[in-house]
């Protein structure tokens, strides 16, 4: 520890000799700071500093580091009301009246936290004209409260309330992670493993373990659903007082399903992801935690150990900078097509040595929610890709098809007094299938039936408000004019009643009704409130059952697709056997997922070609058919392995 110490302080004088050396005397340097894998520069004159921002380009290029720019707390406004009331006249003055939702002054860090009722434009200069006239460095968060109107926050407050009780120890927390990350790497020699905990020959419990002589980084860690319960990953092979930093791909749970686990049983370091995704992630554990326990399952984490998780959470935005998470690796994200935030991961491994893409869950196409998944870099030396779908015969019809398909399967139903259910993941489907279905009442290609919406869902939507800038450009401007495009007259939004008596009653006035459309989670069936209307509807053939996901192996979904009819349920804390009546069918061509054709474009068309392919998360015959295919056509090595296996590539 002495001799970290020691370390940092060298650092930081010859930081501070460079830091002199590029800034002119105007800005007045006050000192320089660690916190986490930024670097913090304090000066007397903020304003000067934003009004030639040249000099912060230089600064992140010389010091190879992302910079951030604080006020000296001298020169900060030191009146709290003063402050609010000089941010309120800036925000009013650039973006309009009464669309500041609250403003939360962080005196720790010299930061401030200005939560707004709507996304705006511009927000990045008008975070520089604070800075500049404060002192103060600005955080705009959109909080899309008018947009949200009339949908549940209760999960989107927590996450704001987490970060607002912990902020002094953060503080600490990112300052001693400052010092891990900044010191001069101890060991000179190259080499670098990848273990495969999970996700190897199979789809769920994502997670996949990057070692180095310094670091030690877990990319996922998620859950495999299967109809005898969650399986996790192989944490057996995981140090966590040595484990570096875990990055999250995506808010799904076979990707985040365990991370609170880790932090359960000791883990004190930092969780990388987009900043949609933190959102998410406390949306869905939430969920995670409550349906265990309202169907008398011990889930295997609490609700404090997803607070710890999300309070060491460090959010970066897509392809900003390289980010420091070790001495001897930087992180880069980027848009993966999946779902909002979702993201490819970029490791830059020692000064040079090796490049490593992770593409997560990824689609290789543009969908009416977001922007292909991105395949351009620096280097690349591995790509470890998703395999979903990347069997021979797994080729998507076209997105128009499969929205057509989706529209007469609902028109059939309804006219014929039925109900549609549509088992959907909390994000991505669930929103797609509501713009293709008010953009068909719309057009009148179907009648005004009512879309039922349940579950977290509803929570999810606010996210998708909150960060238009992780959608494509359609949506992006729909939500920057203030048009929400989810929600329409026919949508109902349902809040689950809690108690199991209320919550059937809820359930059969919507099922003893008119005809309808009800989107609820699991998309899978595995659990969630879309078994409340399942269990109630499946024995009445009028109604449908239409699956737009992915159904993996051992889930009630697969088991319903390949043709099961009779099956044993469970509902709250009782086993329910079913004799399934209602119609049954699937439309691939909804799925977040590249199928076989986008894979392999993905590769093909890859800037600069990788060396080598991993492929992962997929069923055995599909991966080893899609190693083929690379091999054979593009000449590309590729390799897969089981799990608990080891590779090493330097």
């Amino acid at each position: 520890m002495v001799l970290e110490v020691l370390s940092m302080a060298s650092l930081k004088e010859e930081m501070e000799k460079k830091i002199m050396e590029i800034l002119p005397p105007e800005a007045k340097f006050s000192r320089v700071d660690f916190e986490g894998p930024n670097v913090i520069i304090y000066v007397m004159n903020p304003s000067y500093v934003m009004e030639h921002s040249e000099y912060i380009k230089t600064l992140a290029k010389e010091l190879k580091k992302y910079i951030i720019i604080r006020g000296d707390p001298k020169v900060r406004i030191r009146e709290v009301d003063k402050l609010k009331r000089v941010i309120t006249d800036m925000v009013t003055k650039s973006v309009g009246s009464n669309i500041i939702d609250d403003i939360v002054v962080d005196e720790p860090t010299g930061e401030v936290y200005v939560y707004l009722k709507k996304p705006v434009r511009e927000r990045s200069k008008l975070e520089k004209e604070i800075l500049a006239e404060t002192g103060w460095k600005p955080w705009i968060i959109a909080t899309a409260l008018e947009m949200g109107a009339g949908l549940p926050r209760s999960d989107i407050d927590a996450v704001k309330q987490i970060q607002l009780a912990t902020a002094k120890d953060r503080l600490e927390f990112l300052r001693r992670l400052g010092m891990r990350i900044h010191r001069e790497p101890v060991y000179k020699d190259a080499r670098i493993t990848v273990t495969g905990l999970g996700a190897q020959m199979e789809v769920g419990r994502s997670a996949i373990l990057i070692r180095t002589k310094e670091s030690s980084i877990l990319l996922d860690c998620g859950v495999k659903p299967s109809s005898s319960g969650d399986e996790a990953p192989l944490l057996d092979e995981l140090d966590l007082d040595t484990l570096d930093a875990i990055v999250i791909t995506h808010a799904h749970m076979d990707h985040i399903g365990f991370v609170p686990y880790l932090f359960k049983y000791g883990y004190k370091g930092p969780v990388y992801m987009t900043e949609p995704t933190k959102y998410l992630m406390e949306v869905l554990l939430t969920d995670y935690i409550e349906q265990a326990e309202s169907e008398g399952r011990v889930p295997p984490y609490s609700r404090q150990d997803l607070a710890q998780a999300l309070y060491h959470t460090i959010t970066l935005n897509y392809a900003d900078h390289p980010t420091d998470i070790s001495p001897d690796t930087k992180l880069m994200l980027f848009d993966a097509g999946h779902e909002v935030g979702s993201a490819v991961v970029h490791l830059h491994i020692g000064n040079g040595l090796y490049n490593i893409i992770y593409t997560g869950d990824m689609k290789y196409g543009p969908t009416r929610l977001l922007n292909p998944a991105h395949n351009k870099f620096k280097r690349a030396e591995l790509l470890i890709m998703e395999s979903t779908y990347g069997g021979k015969e797994d080729i998507q019809p076209p997105r128009q098809e499969s929205e057509q398909k989706l529209v007469e399967l609902v028109k059939h139903t309804v006219e014929h007094d039925g109900k549609v259910l549509i088992p959907v993941f909390s994000t991505g489907r669930a929103q797609e299938i509501l713009l293709v279905l008010n953009e068909a009442i719309n057009n009148k290609q179907l009648s005004k039936v009512p879309i039922y919406v349940d579950g977290m869902v509803l929570e999810t939507l606010n996210v998708h408000l909150m960060f238009p800038d992780y959608l494509n450009r359609t949506l992006r401007e729909l939500i920057y004019d203030g048009v929400n495009p989810f929600l329409s007259e026919y949508v109902k939004p349902i809040e689950r009643a809690r108690d199991p008596e209320k919550r059937k009653e809820q359930v059969m006035e919507i099922l003893q009704g008119p005809p309808a459309v009800i989107l609820a989670p699991h998309g899978m069936l595995n659990g969630g409130p879309i078994m409340d209307y399942f269990v109630h509807a499946a024995e009445d053939e009028r109604n449908m059952l239409l699956f737009v996901s992915y159904q993996a192996e051992n889930t009630i979904g697969r088991r319903i697709q390949q043709g099961e009819r009779k099956l044993t349920v469970r509902y709250y804390s009782d086993r329910v056997t079913l004799d399934i009546k209602m119609k049954v069918d699937s439309i691939p061509g909804f799925s977040g997922h590249s199928d076989r054709r986008q894979l392999f474009n993905y590769v093909r068309n890859m800037e600069p070609k990788p060396h080598k392919v991993m492929l992962v998360h997929g069923e055995p015959a599909k991966i080893m058919n899609l190693a083929l295919a690379l091999e054979l056509q593009l000449k590309m090595p590729t390799v897969f392995m089981n799990n608990g296996e080891t590779i090493r590539l330097v």
